[in-house]
């Protein structure tokens, strides 16, 4: 099957007035979900013949399910009325928090569109699930990317037709494909997941004060107290041309999905976040306590959550070895490895997307020594031994990493990596680390800085031993 355009799916219609679109409830934005036999029709009708979850027997061993979700909005205590929107489609799956500004409708429209598209996830679902390339899996990034920037420009129309005020969004979104779960974010809407009594933020806020933290201008005590906090550098409605984050998480049994705009996340630390998910009851009931922790903590914003658990699949209780090995932390892995040190794990998790999921059995070639090469391997789970001319080099376990110098130019492997045991590794070409340079300037930088100093480290190495070499030959030193 041919791999996807790398600039993403074709420009979506545009969306009907907003008029004649689905109504979403005046309390807490929920759209109302397509019927379950409609749902399962669609799916039936685009699933490929013969697909046998191949993605998933490669790197889920534990099957998983959606679980239970749960939806609560605040206005707080300061504003007048609730400029938050959120969404819940069980069957697809979507959700998604928006959180408007200057008035609720950015949000509602945002919301909207997202709801007029979100059928076409099932196409991009059904190719995740039995292709699982990188080609299948950065479709779902264009999609989120191609919707985000149609509601953009709906927002923008609907200020010119109104002719006055004013109105932006930011929002988060969040799906479910196969074993992975995909997030897209514009603004300081947020996404956190909570695994293993441990909280994690899964995006980088589009601020001002967090563009000047990255770059060394804030210390991270000037960053808490900096007022441009809240001044978005992405907004929908605003920015001509957006570029959503998109992060692929591998999701296990046990995990729990928040959503929230940015009224919780200002007003509650997230270590008061984790004990109010770390504590006993339903997810409607933490997401109620949330939002009331926030107007506790002063309720100056609207509080809007969206809770998504996740459930095993197995048909039986899974065993603590089972769930430590599907909560392979993949930020964790690429984090080893000097290419990606620097970046942050919400960094991380966005070029995991761009990585091949290859797995070898034992003995199994992974590549040889004078064999064109354009990959950079690493390990994620087992174990490689790499030779050169049949010596023994180095044997590498998960975090391993080799063949970082393809990156930078196609040439000759200079070693044979072999697997040592059943060994997973993520592999990801020199086209794919090229396309993210483009794509993402900025997180390119990050990536080839690194690379240069390696490639400069490697060309330092050979001269001291050609000179060494040479003072060999010459007799100005012992053999």
């Amino acid at each position: 099957m041919p791999d996807q355009d790398p600039r993403g799916p074709k420009p979506l219609s545009r969306p009907q007035p907003l008029a004649a679109r689905p109504p979403i409830s005046q309390v807490t934005g929920r759209p109302q979900p397509p019927p379950r036999a409609q749902v399962a029709a669609a799916v039936k009708a685009s699933a490929p013949a013969g697909s046998a979850a191949q993605l998933a027997q490669t790197i889920q061993t534990v099957p998983t399910k959606l679980g239970a979700f749960a939806e609560h909005s605040t206005r707080g205590l300061r504003l007048p009325n609730n400029e938050d929107a959120t969404m819940a489609l069980y069957d697809v799956p979507l959700f998604a928090v928006a959180d408007g500004s200057g008035a609720r409708w950015p949000a509602e429209l945002t919301l909207k569109t997202l709801l007029e598209h979100g059928k076409h996830l099932l196409e991009f679902r059904d190719k995740v699930k039995s292709e699982g390339s990188s080609s299948s899996r950065l479709a779902v990034g264009h999609f989120f990317e191609s919707v985000f920037n149609e509601a953009g420009r709906e927002v923008r129309d609907e200020l010119i037709e109104r002719g006055e005020g004013r109105g932006t969004a930011a929002a988060v979104a969040l799906t479910f494909m196969g074993p992975f779960a995909y997030v897209a974010h514009i603004g300081d809407s947020r996404a956190y997941l909570w695994r293993g009594d441990k909280l994690r933020v899964l995006t980088t806020d589009h601020t001002l004060a967090m563009m000047r933290l990255k770059r060394g201008e804030l210390s991270p005590k000037e960053y808490a107290e900096s007022p441009f906090k809240k001044t978005l550098t992405q907004a929908i409605g605003v920015t001509p041309e957006l570029r959503p984050d998109i992060a692929e998480i591998r999701v296990a049994p046990g995990d729990v999905f928040l959503l929230c705009s940015d009224g919780l996340h200002r007003m509650v630390q997230d270590k008061r976040i984790a004990e109010i998910l770390a504590a006993d009851g339903d997810l409607a009931g933490k997401a109620a306590a949330l939002c009331r922790e926030a107007d506790q903590a002063g309720g100056k914003d609207n509080t809007s959550i969206v809770l998504v658990d996740v459930a095993s699949d197995a048909g039986r209780e899974v065993t603590d070895v089972e769930l430590k090995r599907e909560r392979l932390d993949i930020a964790r892995i690429l984090g080893k490895c000097f290419l990606f040190q620097t970046l942050a794990d919400a960094e991380r998790l966005l070029v995991a997307p761009y990585f091949e999921y290859e797995t070898f059995e034992q003995g199994d070639l992974v590549c040889t020594e004078g064999e064109p090469g354009d990959s950079l391997y690493v390990i994620v789970s087992g174990k490689v031994r790499v030779t050169y001319k049949k010596a023994h080099l180095i044997d590498l376990g998960p975090g391993g990493y080799a063949g970082e110098i393809a990156l930078a130019r196609e040439g000759p492997r200079t070693a044979t990596i072999v697997a040592a045991q059943k060994t997973m590794v993520l592999k990801l070409t020199r086209p794919r680390f090229l396309e993210i340079l483009r794509r993402r300037p900025t997180l390119g930088v990050q990536l080839a800085l690194p690379l240069l100093d390696n490639v400069g480290q490697r060309l330092v190495d050979v001269r001291q031993r050609l000179t060494r070499v040479q003072e060999v030959v010459s007799g100005m030193l012992p053999e």
